[in-house]
């Protein structure tokens, strides 16, 4: 059962990038943002992601993001969620840091204003959720999870600081500081939070097998989709889930000697992987390995359109955020994304290519034209 949708109707920004002053209207559906490279585009996505998260979703520098020589940069958002209307607001100045405020209210901490699982995103980067390092994966998963499993931020959280904490007390073992015991007290939260970690990861993958391999498909990918966790260690594949945290704190317990030498914990959720492959001639190949650049851009779209799904189900149906993806399909791929997405919730894309915009305008998405004029950009209907 669905659970609802999220809906932008309106933003405004300031001082985001290149946009001095913008104000947007956005209908429900498929939205196209249409204009050369360079103009902003990119930018009012970024700002839509900034309004819903309160990071971007270009940098890890807020400071990046703020209109060259413009003290502080501001956005506003009003959005129809499944639990009603929201007026959502992000400033941020360097060295002052954010201000966030939620229907005229001061909210303090990022975590209670962020409207989570509001918004899924595709920018070129996200080929690292199929061609990139296993944290690249590991984020693209735990963002869902953030959105759709009570408390698995928090235990992802307490997991990295009781990991640090024993790296430390390794180090000071390995240093001769300290005797192997002071390793021991870290461990039982590792466990504890690591299996929480692990059993979530897993039902989601689960979950999303066999959602995955129907958009690969309908995506022109092909069948046989697979996307699967490969936990670490490998041996967590097989132990249920009311066993996981006693596997792992056996596992912490022998592998101490070497992991003092090591002066690094070499396994556990931190070191988990997704693989995203496809079955061929009888075998799952790893799509990171052998699949074409068109391959990976096509599975990271179905592992987006899967997780846009999943969420839908439990916490409502996120807006999706597609940038510069429609010039690099070919017309084909392009058909079949533009049919999956545009009048399916809402969908805000970007491209540079007219045609791409007169294909998403005659499945009925609206147009605005973005221009770069002379020290500002402009946006219009």
């Amino acid at each position: 059962m669905r659970a609802g949708a999220w809906t932008a109707t309106h933003l405004d920004v300031a001082d985001v990038r290149s946009w001095d002053r913008v104000s947007l209207d956005l209908p429900p559906g498929g939205i196209v943002l249409c204009g050369p490279n360079g103009a902003g585009k990119t930018s009012l996505a970024e700002a839509l992601v900034l309004a819903c998260l309160g990071v971007s979703c270009r940098t890890s520098r807020e400071s990046e993001v703020v209109r060259a020589g413009a003290p502080a940069l501001h956005v506003a958002l009003d959005v129809q969620g499944p639990a009603g209307a929201q007026h959502r607001e992000i400033g941020y100045a360097s060295g002052r840091g954010r201000r966030l405020t939620r229907d005229g209210e001061a909210v303090r901490g990022l975590a209670d204003w962020r409207a989570a699982g509001s918004v899924l995103v595709f920018l070129p980067e996200e080929l690292r959720a199929v061609k990139g390092p296993p944290a690249a994966r590991r984020r693209h998963l735990d963002r869902l999870l953030e959105a759709t499993v009570p408390g698995y931020a928090d235990d992802l959280a307490a997991h990295s600081a009781a990991l640090s904490q024993r790296n430390a007390a390794l180090r000071g073992v390995r240093a001769g500081r300290a005797g192997v015991d002071a390793v021991a007290p870290w461990e039982p939260a590792i466990a504890a939070h690591g299996a929480r970690i692990v059993a979530a990861r897993r039902d989601a993958l689960h979950a999303l097998a066999e959602p995955f391999a129907r958009w690969m498909d309908d995506l022109g990918g092909g069948p046989g989709g697979v996307v699967r966790l490969e936990p670490s260690p490998a041996a967590l594949a097989d132990v249920p889930t009311d066993a996981l945290e006693g596997h792992l704190m056996e596992r912490l317990r022998d592998a101490r000697p070497r992991e003092v030498a090591a002066g690094l914990t070499l396994a556990g959720p931190h070191r988990d992987d997704v693989l995203v492959g496809q079955e061929r001639d009888g075998a799952v190949v790893d799509l990171r390995a052998v699949g074409s650049q068109g391959e990976q851009r096509t599975a990271v779209l179905a592992l987006i359109m899967a997780h846009r799904e999943h969420l839908g189900a439990r916490v409502g149906l996120p807006i999706l955020v597609l940038d510069d993806v429609l010039s690099e399909l070919d017309p084909r791929r392009r058909g079949l994304l533009l049919d999956a997405v545009v009048g399916a919730g809402q969908c805000l894309l970007t491209t540079a290519d007219p045609a791409a915009a007169d294909a998403a305008a005659e499945r009925g998405a609206h147009v605005v034209m973005v221009e770069r004029g002379m020290g500002a950009s402009t946006a219009t209907s």
